[in-house]
């Protein structure tokens, strides 16, 4: 809760990756959420409305952690976790600690699911990670 509003809060980075425009999950279920007849235009949702389709979402994701790999030219994701809806507060309140702590020097990458559908992905390098040779295993 934000203690001056009283309103549910998350991480600003979370809110921001959620509905934000590079992927448009959040923004398209409020989209078309909204009743039109027909021949009528569909309108962007609001930010009230994006701000509801982002609380009704949110709380059902599961979580993938996974691991970039580069062998040669090929870049390929190694998973190396998963949480379901509700069993990551600790990670997304301090992901690069957390990240650090019990996956260790790494480029991760955070993949959210509703159910099967993906909705979003975020990437961290990892307690100062640089280069694939800075991988920890």
């Amino acid at each position: 809760m934000d203690p001056n509003t009283g309103e549910r809060a998350v991480p600003k980075w979370l809110y921001k990756l959620f509905t934000g425009h590079a992927y448009p999950y959040v923004r398209r279920q409020a989209k078309f959420a909204k009743d039109v007849r027909p021949g009528e235009e569909r309108q962007e949702p609001t930010a009230d409305e994006i701000k509801a389709k982002f609380w009704e979402i949110f709380p059902q994701c599961r979580l993938k952690v996974l691991q970039e790999v580069k062998t040669g030219m090929i870049v390929s994701f190694v998973e190396l976790g998963e949480y379901e809806a509700g069993m990551y507060q600790e990670l997304i309140e301090n992901p690069e600690e957390f990240l650090a702590k019990h996956y260790g020097k790494k480029k991760i990458k955070l993949n959210f699911y509703l159910g099967e559908n993906f909705v979003c992905t975020i990437n961290f390098k990892v307690a100062g990670w640089a280069s694939h040779e800075d991988d920890e295993h």
